[in-house]
């Protein structure tokens, strides 16, 4: 079916026109079935999601002609708030970024794929510092909650200018690291101050009686002015979360506002509560589910949703579980159709290892199985892990924004398509990691790049203070094991011929979705996604 029937005409909303044309087609369209499913990849090139908006990305039109003969319609694109948007008072954008945006979307559309937008992506590389502030901020800074409306409204007029726009959604895991910040303060000063600052105590005071809230508290609390925000072994937990709910709906209407449509992946896991009799029950998020005015809500969906304690599990099993959940989604969205923007059939996260999952050999016979309920209950789906992917601690690890993020000396940056590091005999290049702790851990410490000498190069790669020297003579892949190092500071140094050096990555970990693997050859899941594709693209 493709992307279904060609629409001609001009959509207004809000301040911009977006013009649908040559079988592109709104998310709106997949959502009330004229235009088909909507099957989506992922798409962040040879790099990394973190990585990718400071990368030259040099075979995106081969890449994305991969995903168009894998039997995708669309792409998700992660756009970072912050690597958008540096900076908010006064507003101040990433020209880099933006061009790269245009880029992506006019190469998407030469092989006929639409572009779906994740707004808001929390990491990057791009500020110094931690921005979870700039998140945490949203609740009580109008200059910051300026700002992102101001990004949000930015990012739609320049997305919508393009034929093959498709829309966009925020996701509850861009903003939930502030429920986590708001627990770990206890029953402290700071607590009660944020509380009232946030607007917390307002909530609370508006929706429960001062008696109630004594109770959820356990007692701790007998007025008003001592509310603070509660830890996780406290039953008024749920206020919190409630209040959370809310916050994430207004942030959804406010930002629809200048990005229509808009739509949100809700959380369907279920927190855990304690009662005021001390039993523990599952706090559902179903207040966002209607996701406000989009015409669909968006989701993520694993394979220990609904689960019991099963270690592994069939293809059979995981599908027979899926309706369950999925039903009651679009229950509580009013029979909103459902877009899972990230089907997690495989997971190797660190720390989940005990989470049910599809045993290895099921993976493939699930994705084969999988079309009659995604048919049924869903407007289309997204897969995450397209490629195999390293959680690269580098900004700028292609040189595409020259030495930027770098201290150098010596180093020139070669203009081109393919930008590379050009190292003189005794040169230098360096970058500090030591606020590059984004993404999941792992078990040591890997160095690789791109090397070229001119003759013979001795060279120096140091990490956490240890230093390994190796001998380059022509072209090769570097590749070194540091083991579990500190990740403080990079720095390659050069002595000998001139050396160029490009594709930098220190990394601890790969992430694995079993479609194309690092190296990006074909993995063991990728043929029954193709026919996975096929069936639900008739």
């Amino acid at each position: 079916m493709g992307l279904g029937r060609i629409k001609k005409g001009v959509l207004l909303a809000g301040t911009a026109a977006v013009l649908w044309t040559a079988g592109f087609a709104p998310a709106s369209d997949h959502a009330s079935g004229e235009a088909g499913m909507l099957l989506s990849a992922t798409y962040y090139s040879d790099d990394w999601v973190v990585n990718f908006w400071n990368s030259e990305s040099p075979n995106m039109e081969q890449e994305l002609r991969q995903i168009a003969e894998d039997g995708f319609n669309n792409i998700i694109l992660c756009i970072p708030w912050r690597e958008f948007q540096p900076q908010m008072a006064p507003a101040a954008y990433n020209d880099y970024a933006w061009k790269k945006l245009d880029r992506v979307m006019d190469a998407a559309e030469e092989q006929n794929l639409s572009v779906m937008l994740r707004v808001g992506y929390t990491w990057d590389y791009g500020g110094d510092g931690s921005v979870l502030e700039r998140y945490g901020k949203l609740l009580y800074d109008q200059t910051v909650w300026k700002g992102w409306l101001a990004y949000v409204e930015r990012l739609y007029q320049r997305a919508s200018a393009h034929e093959n726009f498709c829309g966009g959604f925020l996701t509850w895991e861009d903003f939930w690291n502030f429920t986590e910040t708001a627990a770990a303060l206890g029953k402290t000063e700071k607590s009660r101050q944020m509380a009232e600052k946030t607007g917390y105590r307002d909530y609370a005071m508006e929706h429960y009686e001062l008696e109630e809230i004594c109770r959820l508290y356990d007692g701790e609390v007998k007025d008003w002015e001592e509310i603070y925000f509660p830890g996780r072994e406290l039953p008024a937990m749920k206020v919190f979360y409630e209040f959370y709910d809310d916050f994430l709906n207004r942030i959804l209407e406010e930002s629809q506002k200048v990005f229509p449509d808009l739509s949100m992946e809700v959380r369907l896991d279920q927190d855990p509560v304690y009662g005021t009799n001390e039993t523990m029950y599952g706090f559902s998020h179903d207040a966002t589910f209607l996701c406000q005015d989009s015409a669909f809500t968006s989701a993520m969906y694993s394979m220990s949703m609904g689960q019991g304690s099963k270690a592994e599990m069939t293809a059979r099993q995981a599908l027979k579980q899926m309706p369950g959940v999925l039903s009651r989604l679009t229950s509580s969205s009013k029979g909103k159709p459902v877009y899972l923007d990230q089907l997690l059939f495989t997971d190797n996260t660190p720390g989940f290892e005990d989470n049910p999952r599809l045993a290895e050999d099921e993976k493939a016979q699930f994705l084969r199985s999988a079309a009659p309920v995604l048919e049924e209950y869903t407007m289309g789906y997204g897969i995450w892990t397209y490629r195999d992917y390293c959680n690269n601690k580098l900004y700028n690890s292609q040189f595409a924004l020259g030495t930027k993020g770098w201290e150098s000396s010596g180093v020139l940056v070669l203009e081109g398509e393919n930008r590379r590091a050009l190292l003189s005999a005794k040169a230098s290049l360096s970058q500090k990691l030591d606020n590059r702790q984004a993404g999941i851990g792992g078990e040591g410490v890997q160095v690789s790049f791109l090397a070229e000498s001119q003759g013979v190069s001795d060279v120096t790669v140091t990490l956490g203070g240890v230093s390994k020297a190796l001998t380059i003579s022509g072209s090769r892949e570097v590749k070194l094991d540091f083991g579990n190092v500190s990740l403080d500071c990079l720095t390659i140094e050069n002595s000998g011929a001139s050396l160029y050096v490009d594709d930098v990555k220190v990394y601890t970990w790969i992430t694995e979705g079993e479609i194309y693997g690092f190296d990006g050859q074909p993995g063991s899941c990728l043929e029954a996604l193709r026919q996975l594709n096929e069936e639900l693209g008739r």
